[in-house]
């Protein structure tokens, strides 16, 4: 067993690590105090103060303590900037500027602005962290499980306001580059050896090749019993309703701490071509590690760390179940309806074929998927061997001495820094090794302990700027920036090579790199969840009902849920596929649909859990267009009924980059279920809150577009009529919402802020593209390069997406090519 470091060497190590810490950015600069003093500041005491100011502070913001421009106030003096330049502010009916003092005013911004030319440095955000570890360890531990989570500017987990060192989040980023270092050895032999089972040519009884697991301490659990020669041991799939069950279960080591390594290789089965393709769940340590799709052979590798898991009576519990996730039909087999006695029509709920397991023994004849398990694979305290064999790193032969040790430093310094360390960057490093080899670590030992130094450092904690004075580290700092934004991870072996050849800045070369990394196998999961997630505000619960039965339709709840959510992912990553252009993801003629989607919106002819482009039926009046998602309106749904203040605030935020203020402190929140409250109609309980003069400043503008959306009901289906109230019960533990009373049909009309009127969804619809398509491409593109280089976009950065805007409204603003086009920004490449 290796050596635990003791904690007064990894605060030698923080020391050693923190050495390279970022110089702070100056908050003081050179600036027009004239200006300010004699137009901007009396402009505001005149202007703005009398709603901004010691008594009243609308939006929560006060305008007259501001003493001139500092670099902290920058983004409020963007936006400033936005609402004069605009003239939304002052508001109608208010004094206005002269046209030269506003004129004056907007250049004084400007000039302060760009004084303030810092480059933009962030520390890695969690999700960023944890890639960064795996990818320098080479281990496939899900590190970021154990990191807290980030703040967000914005909604966005890139935001370098947010992504600043605390005391609290340093501590336990030492704990976690410890377990990460702990997890790698270099001389030192493997621990303990690797438990194999082959199963491909089992006969019969597959389980009894495990027995000699049993004296290794391993608990066995539920282990398959059917056997298919040269294929493997089947295992029965279990139904939404079912518990799994734990394969085996191993015990903790004695201090509790280590990793375990479980590799599966398996395949499915059916006998019958309608039967789905089963959903396999692996669960380690009372945690889901994985869901996916089986639909060929394919090796599944997990390693766990032991102190992150929580230990059954027999240890660390590791389960593989197959999972059928939504109904199907065989020809041939009567089906059993699993949701009795309520029967959902047209066929819906019938979820499996009814079959005989007496007269049907044989896996052919049954119509239900299997998993085949082939091989398993089981390493306990795992320790891996560094460098990983398939980076092949020329080091030649390694022993126990300063050279090798020191071949084995610079390799994981220029992995983890993402950038070639310099000899002088090396040197404390190296110190750190050799003081602790005199203390009486072994060379694994204190190989360990400077690896974690060098996790410690800002290089690999933070990004470099991309204006950095060096211009060898500013070129990285460009690969580190679109790797991490595109496929989630520190650059690849290309994007390293072409930045230290000076050559990736080419915007040609940078054009083809940023296509190969959205085109790649990383970036639906890396860019374009976590992007959609954050600018959609999709981590909200979903509401899932059927009114036809009047209880929630928990049988599918977990796949449709996140069915429903990959909707909108495979939308928004087929218009970038496609480079459709923006105005599709207002309204379009065609969705991406798998078949639970499918079954959602009344199609059919869909199967399988994949998703696919699907042309809309002339008749669905849901139009395309994310808006239109079932997980977007489900998720705005509030109190039992689709709460027009939700939807109204979420469109007049993400749609059209027109953020509502945000509501006094002594607004309390309109419970439309309280008292006399519930006898009223949607409109007429936000006609009573309209009342309240706190209110209507944000309400008059935001309840009409929330009315647009009427005809989704809670789970985002299409409806044209709605109930009079809505009840609850509870069924099973879950909470489920049902219409009653008389039904009334829907009244969709509404008001846009510029006071265009529609009177439907798909005039809703037709308005925004006509009126505010620049509004809703320009807040896109606002989100785009916040995500992209951590910074709220400045006024500079501000006129570089208008360039972007006019270069491409003629071709209708193409989705790919409008985010191309920021990789390509100053922005981007030069702060």
């Amino acid at each position: 067993m290796k050596m635990i470091v003791p904690k007064t060497i990894l605060l030698s190590a923080l020391l050693c690590g923190l050495c390279h810490s970022l110089a702070a950015v100056a908050d003081e600069h050179a600036t027009d105090v004239q200006t300010f003093k004699r137009v901007v500041k009396p402009a505001l005491q005149q202007l703005c103060v009398h709603c901004h100011g010691p008594d009243v502070q609308s939006a929560r913001l006060r305008f007259d303590q501001i003493e001139g421009f500092r670099p902290a106030d920058r983004h409020l003096w963007t936006m400033i900037y936005e609402q004069l330049s605009t003239a939304q502010m002052p508001p109608d009916g208010e004094e206005q500027p002269a046209a030269a003092d506003r004129k004056k005013i907007l250049n004084w911004i400007r000039k302060e602005q760009r004084a303030f030319e810092a480059g933009s440095t962030r520390r890695l955000n969690r999700r960023e962290f944890g890639a960064a570890l795996r990818d320098v360890t080479g281990l496939t531990v899900d590190f970021a499980w154990t990191i807290p989570g980030d703040s967000k500017v914005n909604g966005f987990d890139t935001g370098a306001e947010a992504l600043q060192d605390a005391a609290d989040s340093v501590s336990q980023l030492m704990e976690v580059t410890r377990r990460a270092v702990e997890g790698i050895r270099f001389l030192e032999p493997a621990p303990v050896e690797v438990l194999k089972v082959d199963l491909v040519n089992a006969e019969k009884d597959p389980y009894r090749r495990f027995d000699p697991w049993k004296e290794e301490n391993i608990k066995l659990g539920k282990l398959p019993r059917i056997a298919m020669p040269g294929s493997g041991a089947l295992i029965e799939p279990k139904w939404p309703k079912d518990r799994s069950s734990s394969l085996f279960s191993v015990a903790p080591p004695e201090d509790g701490q280590g990793l375990v390594r479980v590799k599966f290789r398996v395949a499915s089965f059916a006998a019958f071509p309608e039967i789905p393709n089963p959903i396999v769940w692996v669960k380690i340590g009372g945690r889901v590690l994985d869901r996916r799709e089986i639909t060929g052979p394919v090796d599944l590798e997990y390693q766990v760390q032991i102190e992150d898991s929580l230990m059954g009576k027999d240890g660390l519990s590791i389960s593989l179940t197959p999972r059928v996730e939504s109904p199907y039909r065989v020809e041939g087999f009567e089906n059993e309806d699993k949701s009795k006695p309520d029967r959902l029509p047209d066929g819906a709920g019938l979820f499996r074929p009814v079959w005989d397991k007496k007269k049907l023994r044989k896996p052919e004849e049954q119509p239900r998927p299997f998993l085949v398990l082939k091989h398993v694979e089981l390493e306990r305290e795992y320790v891996a061997l560094w460098p990983p064999r398939h980076w092949n790193a020329d080091l030649g032969e390694l022993s126990d001495n300063t050279q090798s040790a020191e071949k084995l430093l610079s390799l994981w310094m220029d992995r983890a820094w993402r950038r070639p360390a310099m000899r002088n960057e090396k040197r404390p490093f190296l110190a750190f090794y050799q003081r602790l080899r005199g203390s009486g670590m072994t060379f694994d030992e204190a190989l360990r302990a400077t690896f974690q130094s060098v996790l410690m450092s800002s290089p690999f904690r933070y990004l470099d700027s991309t204006a950095h004075k060096d211009r060898a580290v500013a070129d990285h700092a460009v690969a580190s920036r679109l790797s991490f934004m595109l496929r989630g991870a520190p650059p690849d072996a290309e994007l390293r090579a072409l930045a230290a050849n000076g050559k990736l800045r080419s915007p040609e070369v940078l054009q083809g790199q940023a296509e190969r990394l959205l085109d790649g196998e990383f970036s639906y999961d890396a860019f374009v969840r976590p992007f959609v997630s954050q600018w959609l505000e999709m981590e909200q619960p979903l509401t899932l009902v059927d009114d036809r039965l009047g209880k929630s339709s928990y049988h599918f709840r977990r796949f449709l849920g996140d069915s429903m959510r990959d909707e909108t992912w495979s939308y928004v990553a087929r218009m970038l596929s496609d480079n459709r252009p923006a105005r599709e993801l207002v309204s379009s003629s065609w969705t991406m649909m798998n078949n639970a989607i499918a079954r959602h919106y009344g199609y059919e002819g869909i199967e399988g859990g994949h998703f696919r482009k699907v042309n809309l039926l002339t008749n669905d009046k849901r139009g395309g267009g994310i808006m239109s998602h079932a997980g977007i309106q489900s998720m705005l749904c509030w109190m039992g009924d689709n709460w027009v203040i939700y939807r109204g605030a979420w469109t007049a935020r993400k749609i059209l980059d027109d953020p509502p203020q945000l509501p006094p402190l002594e607004v309390p929140e309109l419970d439309g279920s309280a008292g006399d409250l519930k006898r009223l109609t949607p409109r007429e309980l936000m006609a009573f809150h309209r009342e309240d003069k706190n209110c209507s400043v944000c309400h008059t503008r935001l309840d009409p577009i929330g009315f647009a959306f009427q005809n989704f009901d809670l789970s985002g289906r299409w409806r044209d009529v709605e109930h009079a109230s809505y009840s609850v019960d509870e069924l099973d533990g879950k909470v489920a919402w049902h219409g009653q009373g008389k039904t009334r049909p829907v009244d969709a009309a509404g008001e846009l802020p510029g006071g265009e009127q529609f009177s439907t969804y798909d005039e809703f619809k037709k308005v925004l593209l006509s009126d505010y398509q620049e509004d809703m491409v320009r807040g896109l593109m606002k989100n785009f390069m916040l995500y992209a280089t951590g910074r709220k976009p400045d006024i500079d950065d501000l006129a570089e997406i208008e360039t972007i805007m006019k270069q491409y409204a003629g071709r209708k603003y193409p989705l790919r090519d409008m985010l191309l086009a920021v990789f390509q920004t100053e922005a981007f490449l030069a702060h």
